[in-house]
């Protein structure tokens, strides 16, 4: 059922959208050619064509720039659809994002205290994955409200542990006693296996664990055989927020759909264990911190004069002006999380990289 559930939710994420008026095509086009640009104070005729053609363009990455370009807040209804709608996915993220920048954060705590637990938790997550300041202090405070069903909770707290600010606001109610009991087993994994040392560090002292596992040598694990049924389940419980496989997962870190083709148990163990150690073209992680105060860990997906666009876990994409640029910092060691052979158990260890394994160029 969860399997199919994502499934349901990645094709609704990309269902075709309606059709669009030629003459609002046009309209949209000349307004983008044009130095500058004030929705706002555009002629009516000109604001009703841009939101006819925003609303024919509904999800598409085209939409949610000229949104965010424009700050377009007659779209807010539209946003907040979408980001119940397909919770849960990069789109609901990018959409949250946009109601956050437009000062929609009560319309979507109230959307969140209607939902169900099911419904609740996906949009937390995608709260949390937005990784700002204000998108993490939402997230927060439905962690700690005693109303927001545990299901919920522990989502939230999972996709926390994925962001700089997401993580420095665990800490912090680690610090104080205010993180819920329900939810600090999953708060210690998150913190425990961040890319940050110090995190790390800290977590441990705050949250007391058993001993570190010790794995058998490599070369024996991959003489292991494992069930890739299995090992499918915690591909998606763990993998799933960073990877695809066969277009199902976030596209974030490199796609693992024909894995067992390129790489051979033993090579799969290692880039599991020691993800630092070969770090893809392309996935090379930076800090990125904002004249206000923001700081964003993800991967560089553009970078212009003007702007610089990075994606951070969960696929969002934050769009930073060159002029709020603070610094952008090479991270040196892989975005992938360290340790997460530590959360899990040696058995779910050994189906995953059977199912990985598995995972072969057909044909």
């Amino acid at each position: 059922m969860k399997l199919l559930a994502a499934a349901l939710l990645l094709s609704a994420a990309f269902a075709p959208a309606a059709e669009v008026a030629e003459a609002d095509k046009r309209i949209v086009q000349a307004v983008q050619r044009l130095g500058s640009f004030s929705f706002a104070k555009a002629n009516p005729k000109t604001q009703e064509a841009i939101n006819r053609y925003l609303d024919a363009t509904a999800g598409s990455s085209e939409y949610f720039a000229l949104v965010e370009k424009y700050q377009i807040a007659a779209q807010s209804s539209t946003l907040l659809k979408l980001a119940t709608e397909q919770a849960g996915t990069p789109k609901a993220g990018e959409a949250v994002k946009l109601l956050l920048i437009l000062g929609q954060q009560e319309a979507v705590s109230q959307t969140l205290a209607s939902l169900a637990p099911g419904p609740a938790g996906a949009l937390l997550e995608s709260i949390a994955n937005v990784g700002s300041q204000a998108a993490v202090h939402l997230a927060s405070a439905a962690v700690a409200a005693p109303t927001t069903p545990n299901e919920a909770r522990l989502r939230a707290v999972k996709a926390l542990g994925l962001s700089a600010a997401g993580q420095a606001a665990l800490l912090e109610a680690a610090r104080a006693k205010t993180l819920p009991d329900e939810v600090r087993e999953a708060a210690a994994q998150a913190l425990t296996t961040s890319t940050d040392e110090a995190i790390r560090t800290e977590a441990a002292t705050l949250f007391p664990l058993a001993a570190p596992k010790t794995l058998p040598p490599v070369a024996e694990l991959a003489r292991r055989a494992g069930d890739p049924a299995k090992g499918q389940a915690v591909f998606m419980s763990y993998c799933f927020t960073c990877h695809q496989v066969a277009g199902l997962g976030i596209d974030f870190g490199p796609a693992l759909t024909e894995i067992g083709s390129k790489l051979a148990k033993e090579a799969i163990y290692d880039a599991i264990l020691n993800p630092s150690a070969g770090i893809s073209f392309g996935f090379e992680g930076f800090e990125v911190k904002t004249k206000g105060g923001d700081t964003f860990i993800g991967m560089v997906a553009s970078d212009t004069a003007a702007s610089l666009s990075l994606k951070v876990p969960g696929g969002v994409i934050q769009q930073i002006a060159k002029a709020d640029l603070l610094s952008k910092t090479p991270l040196g060691v892989s975005l992938m999380t360290p340790g997460l052979h530590t959360v899990m158990e040696e058995a779910q260890l050994v189906d995953l990289v059977e199912y990985l394994a598995g995972l072969k160029k057909k044909g």
